[in-house]
């Protein structure tokens, strides 16, 4: 069975800190994903490092390799190539806890619909743990981007699309 996310992760020279990225999502409790690497051009060894990973099996992963366009292009490039319901980007400096993946794919099996475009969650520093920006007001079940920072939300959200 095709699983439901893609967490995508474009990477331009950031194989030094893209090991990090590859053993959070080593540790994930739900191995039910597909990583998607955008290698964005970069000449420090990220493509072969990536297919080592790949031969190793731990993971599904998929790499794409493309001339240096920037993180936009990197963007645009994954969405083009999945083909999963739901993506996640992770960026090459970024963990995710290891119940990311389980937590993600129970809460869109509890409240997905055709009238939710997606998810958000809070982002935490990587070395302190320390939530970054605001949580979400009270029991938001429901609310825009816009919405959520017009009513005072500060700081960068994980977008689960």
């Amino acid at each position: 069975m095709k699983p439901l996310l893609t967490v995508f992760t474009p990477s331009f020279n950031r194989a030094d800190c893209l090991r990090h990225c590859y053993e959070s999502l080593r540790r994930q409790t739900c191995r039910d994903f597909i990583w998607l690497v955008v290698d964005d051009g970069s000449t420090d060894g990220t493509k072969e490092l990536v297919k080592e990973w790949m031969r190793e099996g731990a993971l599904d992963i998929r790499c794409h390799h493309q001339e240096n366009g920037g993180m936009h292009a990197a963007h645009n490039a994954a969405y083009e190539l999945m083909d999963t319901e739901l993506n996640v980007c992770l960026d090459s400096d970024d963990l995710m806890p290891e119940d990311a993946v389980a937590s993600i794919l129970e809460f869109w099996e509890r409240h997905g619909s055709d009238r939710v475009a997606g998810l958000a969650g809070l982002d935490a520093d990587v070395k302190t743990g320390e939530l970054i920006g605001t949580a979400f007001a009270g029991d938001v079940q429901e609310t825009t981007l816009t919405g959520f920072y017009a009513a005072g939300g500060r700081g960068d959200k994980k977008l689960v699309y």
